[in-house]
């Protein structure tokens, strides 16, 4: 005789899936007109222990509830990352902003740094050719001088030194 198992659920031992099989194939026997349930001794089958089936259950409920705590603390930890990530995100341009803007600000700052520099140098160039135009007339003034008051002593002092005999020479003529 075979017994379908295919509608009976393996959550029990085996004592009890035989006496699941057994009660759903009892309808079938009744409508056949025999007792079938007569000739199977059932004095030898153990009382079901859903002991084990219960902890499981517990253990089950207990790995849930963990799993559960797990996912919302790691879901608060993305939403808290996510919030975090967003302040990063703003702080970030806002540094960027100000970090543009400093060296926006440097940049007109060695502009005008440059501008004046070369102001300073042409203005120093300008005084340094000043120096030398000074320089070159005080040069040639110096000789200048130097020549004069020399002509004018060797003038002076040949006109001494020629003024008796231009004394006697003017002197002859008259």
């Amino acid at each position: 005789m075979a017994i379908d198992l295919r509608k009976v659920e393996p959550l029990g031992s085996k004592s009890v899936l035989l006496e699941q099989a057994i009660k759903k194939n009892r309808g079938k026997q009744k409508a056949n007109g025999a007792s079938y349930l007569e000739d199977i001794d059932l004095s030898d089958m153990l009382n079901p222990d859903y002991e084990w089936l219960n902890q499981d259950k517990t253990a089950l409920q207990n790995l849930v509830q963990q799993m559960d705590k797990a996912i919302a603390q790691l879901s608060e930890q993305m939403r808290d990352m996510g919030t975090q990530t967003r302040h990063i995100e703003q702080f970030s341009r806002r540094s960027k902003a100000q970090l543009e803007e400093e060296q926006a600000l440097l940049f007109k700052q060695i502009q005008t740094l440059n501008t004046i520099l070369k102001r300073q140098i042409a203005v120093l160039d300008g005084v340094e050719r000043q120096l030398e135009q000074v320089e070159i007339r005080q040069m040639s003034i110096l000789p200048q001088l130097v020549l004069g008051l020399m002509a004018g002593l060797a003038s002076a002092v040949t006109i001494l030194v020629a003024a008796p005999w231009m004394l006697k020479l003017v002197a002859g003529f008259s």
